[in-house]
């Protein structure tokens, strides 16, 4: 066969044939001497599966994750989480520079944000962004780097840093 034709619109239109796999399968059969296409109950009811697991992906919960390898400094507006040094505990602040493993420095830029809501709120991840001069964004552990996030997120991350400056 090389074409169906679709005929439940004003127009008809050509379709390609399936493949012979959903023939083979059981899903789909030819009727009236190969004239029109039918589906099968077997068809139905894998149907009735494949709909049924999408209906399911679309309810599980969707993370946004904001494009984590642009170089952009952290928004001091948003939350955030403090990064500090391993070996010494001082705060790395966003654009401080750090050792990435192979020894070469970034620029820290801040952590990944993530939103569970479409976008309408961000909070901070447990991964820091860094930035190259030469090769853009990347993306590490803080433990790569030699440091570690604080437990407590910090809202609004800006509010903190004036109060300390302040203080």
């Amino acid at each position: 066969m090389r074409h169906l034709v679709d005929r439940s619109g004003a127009l008809p239109s050509y379709l390609s044939p399936p493949p012979p796999e959903l023939f083979t399968a059981g899903w789909l059969t030819y009727r009236n001497d190969g004239e029109r296409l039918d589906i099968t109950a077997d068809g139905h009811q894998a149907l009735e599966a494949y709909t049924s697991r999408l209906s399911a992906e679309a309810a599980l919960p969707v993370s946004l994750t904001r494009n984590p390898l642009c170089g952009e400094l952290h928004d001091p507006a948003e939350p955030g989480r403090v990064l500090r040094c391993s070996a010494t505990g001082e705060e790395i602040r966003t654009g401080d520079t750090v050792t990435d493993p192979a020894g070469h420095p970034a620029t820290y830029v801040g952590p990944v944000m993530r939103s569970s809501d479409g976008g309408a709120t961000w909070t901070p991840g447990s991964t820091a962004r860094v930035r190259y001069d030469a090769y853009g964004g990347y993306l590490y552990p803080p433990s790569a780097i030699g440091a570690a996030y604080d437990q407590d997120t910090v809202v609004p991350y800006g509010a903190a840093r004036a109060t300390e400056v302040r203080a």
